[in-house]
C-alpha cells in the first residue's frame, strides 16, 4: 500500500507533465479500472468540462480521446492542448483531444477530430 507521501510525490510528477503527456499516462492507467458485470460496463474516463463564470451550468462536456500512437509514429500528436473536437461515430460521444486522430475511451473505435 502506498503512503500519503508516495501519492503526493506521484501527484507532483503528474502535475509537471504537459497536457498531451498526462493524457498518455491516463491512457495507460484508466482502462485498468474497467468493470464488466451483468451486461453493464463501467469505465474510468478523462474529460473536459467547460463553464462560464457568469453561468454556473456546464456548457460543454467532452471525453478525452486517446491519441492514435500508430498514426503519430509512436508519438502523442501535437502539444497544443485539448482543442481538437468531434464525436465518436460509433457511440456518438462528444470527444476532445490534442491529436486529430485517436481512439474513443468508451467504445475503443477510431475518431477523427477537427
Amino acid at each position: 500500500m502506498s503512503t500519503d507521501e508516495d501519492r503526493e510525490r506521484l501527484a507532483e510528477q503528474l502535475v509537471a507533465l504537459p497536457v498531451h503527456e498526462i493524457v498518455d499516462v491516463m491512457r495507460r492507467v484508466l482502462p485498468h479500472y474497467t468493470e464488466d458485470e451483468s451486461g453493464l460496463r463501467s469505465v474510468l474516463l478523462l474529460a473536459t468540462a467547460t463553464t462560464d463564470e457568469d453561468a454556473p451550468d456546464v456548457r460543454d462536456l467532452a471525453l478525452v480521446v486517446w491519441p492514435d500512437r500508430d498514426y503519430y509514429d509512436a508519438g502523442l500528436g501535437a502539444d497544443q492542448g485539448l482543442w481538437n473536437e468531434g464525436r465518436c461515430a460509433k457511440c456518438n460521444t462528444t470527444v476532445t483531444s490534442n491529436a486529430k486522430r485517436g481512439y474513443c475511451p468508451v467504445c475503443g473505435s477510431r475518431c477523427g477530430l477537427t
